[in-house]
């Protein structure tokens, strides 16, 4: 048997791994495989397997016996909203970490992805910078039942376990709407559109609270990271781009990268005030050859959701500093580079 470590990602198609399994290819210690309910149109080695399935996972598993380390970020369904369904969550979680148990001989590594709802970001104010031994928030939090699960389970074993925890995690992804760029980015054309200034739609309080952001290929070298270091076993640490940004700075930036002119703090529901808006962008996608409806670049949902948070989003990076990781992303130069990647891709308007 090879003494090459193998990989596998678990919901390598989705938003927050989808740079893991980049980078990991790359990487001259991993071979790398994935595992999604459904094969998608890649060159890459995956295992098809359902995570509620606990026999078909385990014959699956069974099935690649060189599995070393595993890094873990699927979701039950219905999507990312505040509260989550804590029993399907870690139900999923289970059936893959006994399936691991029985069936990889080899298994040495389980990594989590969570995120920063670890702290209650979705329920209001936290205290910041949070720590990652902070007190816990009222449950449910299917984030807590996963790591009292693995850490439980992990207890006299061979195999150890880490989490990260990002912030907003940012990325150029066509075609997945939950994004803040692209999100951004619509609402930025069809203002330019109707000849209206790019004003901000959040909360007074949002405009000036200090907030951040995780660049999703920086998540990835910390995911990395992680499983590498034997400093981050049985721990979780916060991976946030490393500097904060208020939206009365960032807004003026962000108007001159979409080419619209600036407005001002003007607080409205934008689920509500662009959801006659789909023929404006129809005629921006038939003059530019935009890729996408509406319904596939922009949330507006999550838009205010992220434009009212009018409390400080700050995440202490000092443990993963300490242990050895040195990576940050200047938050600026992302969003100006993801915006140019959205537009390249054409999901945005040229400026």
């Amino acid at each position: 048997m090879s003494n090459r470590n193998t990989l596998l990602i678990v919901g390598a198609s989705g938003a927050a791994a989808t740079r893991v399994m980049e980078r990991a290819i790359a990487a001259p210690d991993f071979d790398v495989v994935g595992l999604a309910r459904r094969k998608p149109d890649a060159d890459t080695d995956w295992i098809t397997a359902d995570l509620t399935d606990a026999a078909g996972l385990h014959g699956a598993l069974a099935m690649r016996s060189d599995i070393t380390h595993i890094v873990y970020a699927s979701r039950a369904p219905h999507g990312e909203s505040g509260v989550e369904d804590v029993p399907a969550n870690v139900a999923m979680l289970r059936n893959l970490l006994d399936a691991a148990e029985a069936s990889l001989p080899r298994f040495a590594h389980l990594h989590m992805i969570h995120g920063g709802k670890w702290y209650g970001l979705h329920i209001g104010p936290f205290p910041t910078p949070a720590r990652e031994d902070d007190p816990r928030h009222m449950p449910p939090n299917f984030y807590y039942d996963q790591q009292d699960l693995v850490a439980a389970r992990q207890q006299g074993k061979p195999w150890s376990w880490s989490a990260s925890r990002p912030g907003f995690v940012l990325d150029v992804a066509p075609g997945r709407a939950r994004n803040m760029v692209s999100t951004l980015g619509a609402y930025a054309a069809i203002c330019r559109e109707l000849g209206v200034p790019f004003d901000f739609p959040g909360k007074p309080g949002a405009w000036s609270a200090l907030h951040e952001v995780t660049d999703a290929s920086l998540l990835a070298q910390g995911v990395l990271w992680m499983l590498r270091e034997p400093r981050c076993a049985n721990r979780a640490f916060n991976v946030m781009n490393g500097d904060a940004f208020r939206w009365c700075d960032l807004w003026a930036f962000l108007a001159e990268q979409f080419g619209v002119p600036l407005g001002r703090p003007r607080p409205m529901s934008l689920r509500h005030w662009m959801a006659d808006k789909g023929p404006v962008w129809q005629r921006l996608r038939e003059r530019h050859g935009l890729a996408l409806p509406l319904a596939e670049v922009a949330s507006w949902d999550f838009a205010d959701f992220f434009l009212n948070m009018d409390y400080d989003v700050l995440c202490s990076m000092m443990a993963a500093r300490s242990a050895g990781f040195s990576g940050f992303v200047d938050s600026w130069a992302m969003f100006a580079n993801q915006i140019a990647g959205y537009r390249a891709a054409d999901i945005l308007p040229p400026r």
